[in-house]
This record gives structure tokens, C-alpha cells and sequence, in this order.
């Protein structure tokens, strides 16, 4: 689950402090905090909401677009309603590059792409990205530094 409520404060913040509040948790059961992000600025980035809520038009390309850095867990929304190819187009990364459990191997800022659709790379090895039917597409990636990713998809109706 994940949580997000923004602080707006006045002056400069020296320190927070994260109290968790439970409600009608059953005898031998525990709350876990295991990740907390905090940015400046207004607009919260790297939101996930529910998919229902974000919706997709059924015989469309979508396209996801987002920077990269080391052990990051990309989130793709999708709730589409059949399991459908990816292509992962990578820029401006530099050194190992891994993507989900695609490989590019050592790149040197020249452009790479994986897609799933045509089975087709222009670097490296493993499976290209498919996103599943009802469900978000969920991507760990293995930098030495930043990069851009882009994936693209074509919705499919039942």
C-alpha cells in the first residue's frame, strides 16, 4: 500500500517526525514502514494512484515516459483488459544497464530498445516487458547512472 499526503510548511524544515496510527488491527498482526520519500516543492512526483481512477482508452498507443536511477522500481499504469507486448526504450544511460529483466548490457548514451511485439533489440538480451491483464507493470532497474525510459503499449479489448 502506498501512501501519500502532502506538508505544506512556512519555514525551512529541520526535522519530521512519522507517527503510525492503527485502527482495528487484529491480535499478532504488525504495521511494517519499510519506504519513505520526501521532495520539495508542490507537486508531488512519482505518484501511483489506482488505476480505475487514472483509466486508458481501449485501442490506443500509450506511452509512459520517466528518468531512471539506480535500484528504482518503476510502476507503469495500465488496467488494461488483456495481457499485452511492450516496447522499453532506453536514453542517455551510460555503463550496465538492466531494465526489468531485460539486459542492455553496457551502453554508451546512444539510444536502445527492447520490444516484446516484434521480438526485436537493438542491444542485449532477456524478456522484454509485458503488462499484464487487470494489473500494473512493475519494473526494477539496474543503473551505473540515470537514464530515460519510455514504455509503450497498445491497449487490447476483450
Amino acid at each position: 500500500m502506498r501512501l501519500q499526503r502532502p506538508l505544506y510548511t512556512r519555514k525551512p524544515v529541520r526535522q519530521i517526525r512519522l507517527r503510525v496510527i492503527t485502527e482495528d488491527l487484529p491480535d499478532g498482526a504488525w504495521v511494517d514502514v519499510t519506504d519513505l520519500q520526501l521532495q520539495p516543492g508542490e507537486a508531488a512526483t512519482g505518484v501511483t494512484v489506482n488505476p480505475r481512477e487514472a483509466g486508458t482508452t481501449a485501442g490506443r498507443t500509450q506511452y509512459r515516459n520517466g528518468v531512471a536511477h539506480d535500484g528504482m522500481e518503476i510502476v507503469a499504469l495500465a488496467n488494461i483488459d488483456r495481457a499485452t507486448p511492450a516496447r522499453l526504450e532506453v536514453r542517455s544511460a551510460r555503463g550496465h544497464t538492466r531494465i526489468g529483466s531485460y539486459r542492455f548490457g553496457e551502453l554508451n548514451g546512444t539510444p536502445a530498445y527492447a520490444d516484446a511485439r516484434t521480438h526485436r533489440a537493438s542491444h542485449g538480451h532477456g524478456r522484454p516487458p509485458v503488462v499484464t491483464a487487470r494489473s500494473d507493470l512493475y519494473l526494477r532497474t539496474k543503473l551505473n547512472n540515470r537514464a530515460h525510459l519510455r514504455l509503450t503499449w497498445e491497449d487490447r479489448e476483450p
